[in-house]
């Protein structure tokens, strides 16, 4: 059996081959995010004015009208900054690696970025708790193994029904980011078997992903937000606890915000360290962006109820 220890082979004959990480890069969910337009981002953030729609229908008037004015309401998404831990890297342990330390170092920075604003984009969609126009319901099947109550394609279809009363008017734009149990829940479920004779016609028989269905368009993430026994949701990375539960995540596509300024990489050479022994680099990632809920509406999460 082989053993893993920390540390590198410093030997120039060995291969050049760096075994690959065992981490999740998923991220498609970001390409349906809404952009920013360039004319609304100022140095505070980005400026969002709507207009109330406060005009009335009347029948049968027969006295004069009133005109009033439609106001509006304004919102500022503001920027955040974003960095990678800086990772330094010396002379000493790099001269006889077969590979490119300081290469590598950079990518890692780069994997590392796009797996925390993936994270942090998903967790920052997720209402903090069920409220008005952003509604988060509990599954409702048969038990699992652990207690879980497993997502029925009836829970699905209901959540549906109530999301069909925020009146959203782009249904094209309707997202569903679901967890890997729940995707395991859709497959197995009974009662979909009386609705769809062929499930190949809305589960792919080959990979496994949940297609289109209720007018929701579907992705998967192993890494979604986690909520608690109360239907609290949890901050990015915290540790689950027990009768803490994934969630499966709804957005509106219109609603979301997601811009991010060019990525810098900061680097600093060896070249110009004067004072260690052993001459060091150091490489983050820095950058502003924008990721949000515009407004609080059109967004919710399904959770796994326990037994």
């Amino acid at each position: 059996m082989s053993t893993t220890t920390s540390g590198s082979w410093l030997n120039q004959y060995v291969a050049p081959q760096l075994l690959a990480e065992f981490r999740n890069y998923k991220d498609d969910f970001m390409g349906v995010l809404g952009a920013a337009p360039q004319a609304a981002l100022t140095a505070d953030g980005i400026r969002f004015n709507k207009l109330v729609n406060n005009v009335d229908f009347v029948v049968g008037n027969t006295s004069g009208f009133t005109a009033t004015a439609m106001t509006g309401t304004k919102t500022l998404v503001e920027w955040e900054k974003y960095d990678t831990t800086p990772t330094k890297v010396d002379d000493k342990e790099i001269r006889y690696l077969a590979y490119d330390k300081r290469n590598i170092v950079r990518v890692k920075h780069s994997e590392s970025f796009r797996i925390g604003i993936r994270n942090h984009v998903l967790n920052k969609l997720a209402p903090s708790a069920n409220a008005a126009g952003m509604p988060v319901i509990r599954t409702t099947g048969t038990a699992d193994a652990s207690g879980r109550k497993r997502l029925t394609f009836a829970d699905l279809a209901n959540y549906a029904e109530t999301l069909k009363l925020l009146n959203l008017p782009m249904t094209d734009m309707m997202y569903m980011v679901l967890c890997p149990a729940h995707v395991t829940d859709l497959i197995l479920d009974q009662d979909s078997a009386k609705l769809f004779m062929d499930r190949s016609s809305w589960v792919d028989p080959v990979t496994g992903k949940v297609k289109s269905i209720l007018g929701f368009k579907f992705f998967e993430n192993n890494d979604c937000p986690i909520y608690d026994s109360t239907g609290t949701k949890k901050a990015v990375g915290a540790v689950a606890a027990t009768g803490d539960q994934q969630a499966s995540v709804f957005f509106y596509g219109p609603n979301t915000i997601y811009h991010l300024d060019q990525v810098k990489i900061l680097y600093k050479p060896e070249t110009i360290d004067t004072v260690n022994a052993d001459p060091t680099s150091e490489f983050r990632t820095q950058t502003y962006g924008l990721v949000d809920r515009i407004v609080d509406y059109g967004f919710g999460a399904i959770i796994s109820a326990n037994a």
